[in-house]
């Protein structure tokens, strides 16, 4: 199990707690909210830069496929 998947678990169970514990932000333990804004900011952050970066490799793939094909065929 890789180290991320222990720290994404961490969040969420931190995020569920603060979203269902009847509890305010200001009432929940540090540590809760703590792990709450790292989640919610590594979870915003990842689908931010996950995005341009399939953008990137597939233009990259179509580009190389593109290559192939026309080597194939001799097109210049």
């Amino acid at each position: 199990m890789p180290s991320n998947d222990f720290f994404q678990k961490m969040t969420k169970e931190a995020m569920e707690q603060l979203a269902n514990g009847g509890q305010g932000w200001r009432a929940v333990e540090s540590n809760v909210l703590l792990l709450a804004c790292f989640g919610m900011l590594y979870n915003h952050l990842g689908s931010r830069l996950v995005r341009p970066l399939w953008f990137a490799a597939c233009t990259i793939v179509a580009g190389l496929i593109w290559f192939i094909v026309s080597g194939v065929l001799g097109i210049n």
